[in-house]
């Protein structure tokens, strides 16, 4: 069999395995659940999926009611492409998202079939591309085709292919960026550079600031022409996010591309669970606390707010109080002031911030192969997090991060001996960037990008232990 086309077998196979699986997740989990307290949730299609596609759904009609581009869709409170995607899938196959318009209670099964199929489909075609690349670049089949395969098939990566959570297209936008970095520094790679360092941008607002440390790594490493080739990566990059920008701009007058849970998270997982601890509170009091400060700010900035949605005599959670500003453009300012509380709480209580982010920090970066698992057999996470299904799996999920990251050390040495600073500066960067921006978060989930990074971290890993076996073999031939 021809060496380099091992690659093309395993991306086919796996992604047959995946279509298999994702069929397999769709006969067992497209269904809308009732539990015992009259809660209703589709096994598959929750949380974030769930806004994600509903939102999809609504700009869909928005589409076809005859609103433009520019203007559908609700206020950009997290990711913006998502809902694209799903706006865009049942647009083209006028599916539709819910059992009764009037109840918006169970989510229509049957119709995400294709949905599944396209993802997986994107996925490995991604994967291909990406291919193409790494093989002239690294020059080592044996490495190359053990990339390709952890790409393929390693479980945390893999769930995701056959879910309805954002990951999978993101994993897809990530190896088509590395595709063209590691190609040939001409104006058209660079160009398509920017362009999905913009796409990464709008699946994950994580990703806004990525742009930064890949411009300072191509500040270091391009050879001729450094300004003129940076201004071009950062114009495809600014032209891919004006996007979100003018759909802001024709939903709310104003031009902006920041979504509102990049002001908000910190509040809410950070600060909040500080606070909790420190003042011994709930995180129901604490919201409570935050929303009468918000409620003052409203009144003494003179925001309009729909007065039907708030009792003055009664207590509500800031997110109440936001929910009912009627101008969207109060609504970001809104966000604004709750950013600045979040850096006032940093600034006044460091230590206890400190302490909760290496805390968070650590458990972030142990990988979770099983959270579709969980996710498609759970109420939620929170339920999940309680069952002794989870601490069991646990004793599986420290011992497979030991031996992953290992390899993956062993796959830095090897690049140290090789050196390949280019590549090392590239990997460690963009992990270091993505690691710092969830750390605080304590959501495996958001560590899985960085997988994408660490799986040429682990082909040379497994080169450099296939050497050495290979050494210690010759050794012991001679002395026999």
């Amino acid at each position: 069999m021809n060496k380099k086309k091992i690659s093309l077998y395993i991306i086919l196979f796996s992604f047959l395995i995946s279509i298999f699986v994702s069929q397999y997740n769709i006969k067992n989990f497209d269904k809308n659940i009732y539990t015992d307290e009259g809660i209703i949730f589709h096994q598959m299609i929750k949380s974030d999926p769930y806004r994600y596609l509903s939102q999809g759904y609504d700009i869909k009609k928005e589409w076809d009611d005859g609103v433009s581009f520019f203007k559908s869709g609700p206020d950009n409170y997290t990711k913006y492409l998502p809902s694209r995607i799903a706006a865009l899938y049942y647009y083209i196959f006028d599916y539709e998202f819910y059992n009764d318009e009037n109840i918006q209670a169970t989510v229509k099964t049957g119709n995400h079939n294709f949905y599944l199929f396209f993802q997986c489909f994107f996925y490995f075609l991604s994967l291909f591309i990406f291919s193409k690349s790494i093989y002239p670049l690294i020059k080592n089949n044996f490495i190359s085709n053990i990339i390709i395969i952890f790409l393929c098939m390693e479980p945390t990566i893999f769930q995701y292919h056959t879910s309805f959570w954002s990951e999978s297209y993101f994993f897809s936008f990530q190896l088509l960026l590395l595709s063209f970095m590691f190609k040939s520094q001409n104006l058209k790679n660079l160009m398509f550079v920017g362009f999905f360092l913009g796409i990464l941008a709008l699946q994950k607002q994580v990703a806004f600031f990525y742009i930064i440390p890949i411009l300072l790594y191509y500040l270091y490493f391009i050879q001729k022409s450094k300004i003129g080739k940076m201004l071009l990566i950062f114009s495809s990059y600014f032209l891919i996010l004006s996007i979100l920008g003018f759909n802001n701009l024709g939903r709310t007058g104003k031009f902006f591309i920041l979504t509102a849970d990049t002001k908000n998270m910190l509040h809410l997982y950070l600060v909040e669970h500080v606070m909790m601890k420190k003042n011994k509170i709930t995180g129901n009091e604490f919201r409570i606390a935050e929303g009468k400060i918000m409620y003052e700010w409203i009144k003494t900035n003179n925001i309009n707010y729909d007065k039907s949605k708030i009792d003055s005599k009664k207590d509500y959670s800031y997110f109440i109080y936001r929910d009912a500003i009627i101008d969207e453009k109060d609504v970001i300012s809104f966000d604004n002031e709750i950013s600045a509380r979040s850096i006032e709480y940093i600034k006044k209580y460091p230590i206890d911030v400190s302490k909760f982010v290496i805390k968070k920090g650590i458990h972030t970066i142990l990988l979770n192969p099983f959270h579709i698992y969980s996710d498609n057999n759970f109420e939620s996470g929170e339920v999940y997090y309680t069952t002794k299904t989870h601490d069991n799996l646990v004793y599986y999920r420290i011992p497979y991060s030991f031996i992953i990251y290992s390899i993956c050390i062993l796959g830095f040495v090897n690049l140290l001996i090789k050196k390949k600073y280019n590549i090392i500066a590239l990997l460690i960067v963009s992990i270091i960037y993505f690691y710092s921006l969830v750390m605080w978060h304590g959501n495996t989930r958001y560590f899985v990008p960085n997988l994408i990074y660490m799986s040429i971290f682990f082909g040379y890993g497994a080169s450099f232990i296939k050497d050495r076996l290979e050494a210690k073999l010759k050794k012991k031939e001679l002395f026999n």
